[in-house]
């Protein structure tokens, strides 16, 4: 697999470096995907982009042998990040048609689980997907986290506060929204830096 590490950046920045970074904020909105119209709707505006940026979220699960569902999906556009809240909407025809779009890029960071958790809310043959954290693998047994690859290409620090909450309430928290909606804008993000230094 090709390594996409530009030899300008440093192969890894430690938990201090990182902490001295800028922290980013994306400007880009973010939409609460909570209806079907609005998901059917969030749908049709998404198939017109060439790449999205992807992330998943679940509800942790603290006792042995408790296992929540896939609670949000995120896909992003450069301008806007729509959020799937999967525990209030079915998962619908249209977004399986997205997902095995094989010339629509969805590009994440260690999606494997994402996908494996996300076939739990419905099923589909995930096309199109890129995983960062493998096409920027550093040897056969490390990969760089969304973090890192957020410090290297972006310059930036990524926050993670609100990663461990419940992502099944009933009304998501600005700051949980915002928090989903990072993840996936700084993938995309990522994705197109990587591309910029190749060329």
């Amino acid at each position: 697999m090709t390594n996409y590490l530009n030899p300008i950046l440093k192969t890894q920045l430690s938990r201090e470096e990182l902490q001295t970074l800028p922290l980013f904020n994306h400007e880009g909105r973010y939409e609460l995907v909570e209806t079907i119209p609005e998901a059917l709707m969030a749908v049709e505006k998404l198939t017109k982009a060439n790449n999205l940026g992807f992330d998943t979220e679940t509800r942790p699960s603290f006792r042995k042998g408790e296992f929540h569902k896939v609670a949000l999906l995120q896909l992003a556009t450069y301008e806007c990040c729509y959020l799937f809240r999967l525990n209030k909407i079915p998962f619908l025809p249209e977004l399986r048609e997205l997902l095995e779009d094989k010339n629509i890029k969805k590009v994440g960071v260690a999606i494997r689980d994402d996908l494996i958790a996300l076939q739990k809310r419905g099923d589909f043959a995930p096309e199109g997907f890129i995983d960062l954290a493998e096409i920027t693998r550093t040897s056969k047994s490390e990969s760089l986290g969304l973090r890192s690859l957020c410090g290297m290409y972006l310059n930036l620090r990524l926050s993670k506060g609100a990663k461990v909450t419940n992502w099944e309430s009933p009304v998501l928290t600005p700051a949980q929204a915002k928090y989903a909606a990072n993840d996936a804008f700084v993938s995309l993000l990522i994705f197109e830096k990587m591309f910029a230094l190749k060329s």
